[in-house]
C-alpha cells in the first residue's frame, strides 16, 4: 500500500503544483468577487478539482498497466482502492483548510458576514467530497476512460452553477438567508456518508473487475 501510495506521489508533482496554482486561483477569485453567488461558485471550482490528482494517478495506472503490477505486491485491491480514496481526502482536508482560513481572513476584515464564511466553508469540502466519490466510483467500475467524462462533467456542472443560480433567480438575498442556517452544516456530513458509501462499492467493484 505504501509503495502505491508513493508511486502515486513522485507521478503527480507537476499537476499537485497545477492543482495548487488553481485552486489557490478560484478562491482569490472567490474572496474578490462582490456576489455571493459569484463567490460560491468560484469556492466550489476549486473544491470540484479535489478529484483531478486521484483520477490522475488511476489513468496513469491503467495506462502504464501498474495496476497490474501492484497485484505481485504484498498488498490487496482493497489496499489499492483505499490509496485513492485516502489521497482524495487529503487533498479536500487541504482546500478546505486553506480555504477556512482564507475566509475567516476576509470575513475579520469586514468583507462579508459571517454567515457568509460559514455557508463557503460548508460547501467546499461537501462539493470536493462528492465529486471525488462521483469521478472514483466511476473510474472503478468503469476505467479511467468514464472516469474523465465524468470529472469534466462535474466540473462543466460547479462551473455553471453560477450562471444556473441567476437564471433560477436565486439573487444574494436568497443566498444570505440560506447561509444565516445553521442547516448548512450537515452538508459536509451528508457529502462524507456518501463518499464513504462509494467507496465501499468501489472496493467490492475493483475486487471484481479483470484487469
Amino acid at each position: 500500500m505504501k509503495a502505491i501510495w508513493l508511486a502515486d506521489l513522485y507521478g503527480s508533482q507537476k499537476k499537485l503544483w497545477l492543482f495548487a496554482l488553481l485552486s489557490m486561483l478560484f478562491l482569490m477569485l472567490a474572496t474578490s468577487a462582490a456576489a455571493i453567488v459569484t463567490s460560491l461558485t468560484f469556492a466550489l471550482c476549486a473544491a470540484a478539482g479535489a478529484a483531478m490528482l486521484p483520477a490522475v494517478n488511476l489513468e496513469a495506472a491503467e495506462t502504464s498497466h501498474w495496476d497490474r503490477c501492484t497485484q505481485a505486491l504484498p498488498c490487496t485491491r482493497r489496499q489499492a482502492v483505499s490509496v485513492r480514496y485516502l489521497e482524495a481526502l487529503a487533498v479536500v482536508g487541504a482546500v478546505w483548510a486553506y480555504s477556512t482560513a482564507l475566509f475567516c481572513a476576509v470575513a475579520a476584515l469586514g468583507g462579508w458576514t459571517w454567515a457568509v464564511t460559514r455557508l463557503l466553508c460548508a460547501f467546499v469540502p461537501a462539493v470536493g467530497l462528492l465529486s471525488a466519490a462521483l469521478c472514483l466510483g466511476v473510474t472503478f467500475r468503469m476505467g479511467w476512460a468514464k472516469g474523465n467524462i465524468a470529472f469534466g462533467v462535474t466540473v462543466c456542472v460547479v462551473g455553471g452553477s453560477g450562471g444556473a443560480a441567476s437564471l433560477l433567480g436565486v439573487s444574494d438575498a436568497g443566498m444570505g438567508a440560506f447561509a444565516g442556517s445553521w442547516t448548512v452544516l450537515t452538508l459536509p456530513v451528508i457529502a462524507g456518508a456518501l463518499f464513504g458509501a462509494v467507496w465501499t462499492l468501489s472496493i467490492r467493484w475493483y475486487e471484481k473487475r479483470e484487469l
